[in-house]
């Protein structure tokens, strides 16, 4: 008997392990539509196709399982693509199922006809048509197996006409995905642990790539007597019980890793790909081990990179690793560590008594959440706070757009989130800005019955933008947001809504929100001024902070740098 392709390709993925699917649907898509509803995969029914892709890539992070999402021709199937984006740039394994206008149409401008084929190739593992009924199940299953073994996202275009078609003869391809272990050669891993052994003031700066191997990069930095530094998207798997942290370098890092890393001899780079390379040390010798060839060398020079799994690569090389005893470089970094936590956890408070600050609530909102819990944050300061004050403990997980830096991730990736792990406490930490970007979300939250706890961090402005302006010595220009009581807002589409201006009111509005059994919109009036402060004080965004207070004062508009200096210095 013949089958549909539209049946076929559901089917594929569904042995490929995808349990949800999120979208739109449209007339090109309804095929594929039935099908899934048929199927075992829950659809999930969006209100932007662009937080679909948050959602699916936030799934495919926490689970590491192969996620769906899928459009309209044209339109919508384009929503997705700076969800695309995010997805691809986060090692997120995706399938977009991207319907297509009739065959007998393309090239001719058709209505809605856009080729998909241009517009994904740049931000895919594998992007292909099916051309045929015959193709179906065959480029099906190469879509899912370049989106798992390669891990990032693959895109089906399905033109309607296929979809509806029937596969004369069906061959039962099948996805077939290995996880090989990868370690270097003993050659290299001699060459490693000499480089290694011979240095004197030695740190690990590792990245999320040492997922899993949290137990070999322990013991690599007591037999190293190294700090270990660690990149924002490895907060999850190394933050915690760990005695040789120094926390995080970078723009919203801390001086502790900072200068742990400028200031080695000889730095042991694993699984990270981290951008900035002024925040890399400038005589060190760098030894670096990465899964990924194409991370080898490209942010900084290196003295000898690897390819290798961090936790397999560690475990042959520690027998090649002396004991170190002098401990003098480790604990310097290790006790400044201690002292900027303490500096920045007693700051975290109300300005002058009421004023809420946004570390502040974050502070609250790590006291009061659950153990297991998962946070989504929105690029900005909810994503700063997030990284900077709230504490893991090998249970829960962090997510934000930290390689794409797009707005408006954290309510989508909060419902991917709460949709696999429907047990789970699902907090989003939301920017005013980037809630209200995708605002229509909130509807799905109710129309999926999705209990996530959503804070929305009110600075009135776009916060993170305005303190970049700042800093190059410009006045805010078209940074302003005026914002609607999002607490009544919350209460209007059907969620518990509360909206709280005052400090003493905030540590038991923060309790009962996450007490709620239900979806809870907690609206927080938050500091306008409150800063971002980097590990250092470059000369450059010194000079523009200074320039921007000259202005502000010529301008009428001295009184921002009195409230600047009191939610930052006084």
């Amino acid at each position: 008997m013949a089958k549909k392709v539209a049946d076929a390709i559901i089917e594929t993925l569904q042995s490929a392990g995808v349990e949800r699917c999120y979208g739109i649907v449209g007339d090109t898509l309804n095929d594929i539509a039935h099908s899934i509803d048929k199927s075992d995969i829950q659809w999930v029914h969006v209100r932007h196709e662009e937080a679909g892709a948050f959602a699916a890539g936030a799934e495919a992070q926490l689970t590491g399982k192969l996620t769906a999402v899928a459009g309209s021709c044209g339109p919508g199937s384009l929503h997705f693509v700076n969800g695309i984006y995010e997805c691809n740039r986060n090692r997120a394994p995706i399938i977009l199922i991207a319907s297509q206008v009739l065959r007998s149409e393309l090239g001719f401008d058709f209505i809605q006809e856009v080729d998909f084929k241009e517009v994904y190739r740049g931000c895919s593992v594998y992007c292909d048509m099916i051309y045929t009924p015959e193709q179906a199940r065959r480029k099906t299953v190469i879509a899912c197996q370049a989106a798992i073994a390669k891990r990032g996202v693959a895109v089906l275009i399905v033109p309607v006409d296929v979809s509806k078609a029937d596969i004369p003869d069906d061959v039962p391809y099948g996805v077939h995905v290995s996880k090989p272990v990868i370690v270097p050669c003993d050659e290299e891993l001699d060459r490693m642990a000499d480089i290694l052994n011979a240095g004197k003031k030695i740190t690990i700066y590792a990245g999320s790539g040492c997922q899993g191997a949290h137990a070999e990069v322990m013991e690599t930095a007591r037999r190293l007597m190294a700090p270990v530094a660690h990149t924002t998207r490895a907060k999850d798997f190394l933050e915690y019980d760990n005695p040789h942290n120094v926390g995080m370098t970078g723009l919203i890092g801390g001086e502790s890793g900072y200068h742990a890393v400028r200031d080695c001899d000889t730095l042991l780079l694993l699984g990270a790909d981290f951008a900035w390379r002024q925040f890399y040390p400038d005589q060190a010798k760098i030894v670096q081990v990465d899964i990924e060839p194409t991370h080898l060398g490209r942010r900084h020079p290196v003295t000898m990179a690897s390819i290798g799994g961090i936790k397999p690569t560690l475990a042959a090389l520690l027998p090649r690793l002396a004991q170190r005893h002098d401990s003098s470089h480790h604990d310097k970094y290790v006790e400044r560590y201690k002292h900027v936590m303490q500096e920045r956890y007693a700051k975290a408070t109300p300005v002058h008594g009421d004023v809420i600050t946004g570390t502040y609530l974050t502070t609250l909102i790590d006291r009061y959440a659950a153990e297991d819990a998962l946070f989504s944050g929105d690029d900005g300061t909810p994503v700063v706070w997030l990284h900077q004050y709230l504490k893991v403990n090998g249970k829960r997980r962090t997510f934000g757009s930290l390689l794409h830096g797009t707005m408006a991730t954290a309510l989508p990736s909060a419902l991917g989130l709460q949709a696999c792990q429907p047990g789970r406490q699902v907090i989003s930490l939301c920017g005013d800005g980037g809630l209200s970007m995708l605002f229509g979300e909130l509807m799905t939250v109710i129309q999926e019955n999705l209990p996530v706890k959503i804070a929305v961090y009110d600075n009135g402005k776009l916060g993170f933008v305005e303190i970049e302006q700042k800093t190059e010595g410009l006045l805010p220009t078209f940074t302003s947001l005026k914002n609607p009581n999002f607490g009544k807002v919350a209460e209007a589409m059907g969620l518990w809504g509360r909206t709280v201006t005052k400090g003493a009111e905030l540590e038991h509005a923060v309790q009962e929100w996450l007490a709620q059994p239900g979806p809870a919109l907690l609206h927080v009036k938050v500091a306008p001024m409150q800063l971002v402060m980097p590990p250092t004080i470059e000369f450059e965004p010194a000079v523009g902070m200074a320039l921007y207070a000259a202005r502000a004062v010529l301008h009428g508009r001295g009184g921002e740098i009195w409230e600047m200096a009191k939610e930052n210095f006084i």
